[in-house]
């Protein structure tokens, strides 16, 4: 196991900078921008007067949409995990430490 030298305060400061980044489904933050690029996709898709156009900007909507949502899920994923050891680290349980710290980042297969 390795040694622990945690700044709880500054790790939940990263923690609240990260997650303002990545956002909460809309605004300014990352998913909010991934929001708007979808609508602004399928807008175009819809405006293009071209069927080959719209289905290719569909298909491209919907590749790029698994991508970001899998970006995103992970994003949160991590943010949870990482203050799940920190809290952990707090009461002692390295053990369960640990294990947050190597389940951060996963998410569960939508399929």
């Amino acid at each position: 196991m390795s040694e622990w030298d945690v700044d709880p305060t500054g790790v939940g400061g990263v923690l609240h900078n990260v997650a303002d980044q990545v956002g909460d489904g809309g605004g300014e933050a990352l998913d909010g921008h991934l929001t708007s690029l979808a609508n602004s996709l399928v807008e175009a898709a819809g405006s293009s007067m071209s069927g080959p156009v719209g289905s290719e900007l569909y298909a491209l909507l919907e590749h790029v949409g698994e991508m970001c949502e899998e970006m995103v899920g992970r994003a949160g994923s991590a943010v949870e995990g990482c203050a799940e050891a920190v809290d952990a680290f707090l009461v002692g349980d390295m053990e369960m430490a640990a294990e947050a710290q190597s389940a951060a980042g996963t998410i569960d297969d939508p399929a």
